[in-house]
């Protein structure tokens, strides 16, 4: 008896096996009217043993126009499910065929079983009902009472006419006025802001990079309005190309360019002076800013002696 219990479940189980990997696809209904939604779910049934490759069903389905949901797992008693859902829609009469779907499993040792479900049809039946067969006389246009009188449409319409035009002068004026020139800028005091500079507390700090970087900024800046160069942008070595072009003293263009180059070292090299120079600095920019003023009055006196107005 005992030997005959083990046959019975030996032949159970391997029937539970023989159901998985398995496809199931099942509509919610095999007829229709035009347009109606139709829900198509498909189960994959499979055991831990096995992998399912979920199918690309919007790709396979894509004649019959779905939307689809995304995929779902639950486990059962004979091992999991995996399904997705997918809403279909048809606008032709007739029977319509839901194609057959394979899905591929990996095994646990790499082999590939294929299941594939059956074809499912679906028929497309009129949007009448019964009785509804013959096409019915077109109605009658339906005259509406009251209305609006036909002089005030055209009122309405002129007045729109003449709204539309004052709108249109108004926005041709509008393009068509001058814009004000923006004001002129307001002139840099660059010796009042080498003083700011030394006031704002930044040697205190510790923030000599800063610092010089402002003061040399400073006259630099003061460089291009007296001279009319380029020193915003250029490097020290370049500016000293600059101020020789524009025929500055040669003891004055050292100058210049020592301060530039000191400022340099504290921006790039990480220098820190002695605090007694660094609180001198400004007094040094003002100084060249003073000698470039008197110089560029000397070249426009020398000038103004050599072609008077």
């Amino acid at each position: 008896m005992l030997g005959g219990l083990l046959a019975a479940l030996v032949v159970l189980a391997g029937g539970l096996h023989a159901q998985v990997p398995r496809v199931e696809a099942a509509l919610d209904t095999a007829t229709v009217r035009v347009g109606d939604p139709i829900r198509l779910t498909l189960t994959l049934h499979h055991d831990a043993t096995v992998r399912p490759e979920a199918p690309d069903l919007p790709q396979i389905l894509g004649d019959l126009a779905p939307g689809c949901a995304g995929w779902h797992q639950r486990e059962t008693a004979a091992g999991f499910e995996l399904a997705q859902e997918c809403e279909l829609r048809l606008y032709e009469l007739g029977v319509h065929e839901v194609p057959a779907v394979a899905v591929p499993f990996v095994t646990a040792a790499g082999d590939t079983l294929l299941r594939a479900t059956q074809p499912l049809a679906i028929e497309v039946i009129s949007a009448r009902g019964e009785g509804e067969d013959q096409l019915r006389d077109i109605k009658p246009p339906v005259l509406i009472s009251g209305g609006m009188p036909l002089w005030v449409v055209v009122a309405m319409g002129l007045m729109a006419l003449v709204l539309g035009a004052l709108g249109g002068v108004w926005l041709w004026r509008r393009r068509t006025r001058s814009p004000k020139p923006p004001p002129p800028p307001e002139p840099i005091d660059y010796a009042a802001e080498f003083a700011r500079i030394a006031a704002g507390g930044l040697l205190e700090r510790g923030e000599f990079k800063t610092y010089y970087s402002l003061l040399a900024e400073n006259l630099r800046r003061f460089l291009e309005q007296s001279l009319e160069i380029e020193a915003m942008e250029q490097t020290t070595a370049e500016l000293a190309d600059a101020l020789r072009a524009a025929e500055v003293d040669d003891a004055l263009r050292q100058q210049i360019i020592d301060y530039l180059g000191a400022a340099d070292l504290v921006k790039f090299a990480r220098f820190h002076p002695a605090l007694d120079a660094a609180r001198r600095a400004p007094d040094g920019g003002l100084a060249l800013l003073r000698a470039i003023e008197e110089a560029v009055a000397t070249r426009a006196a020398e000038a103004h002696a050599e072609h008077p107005v």
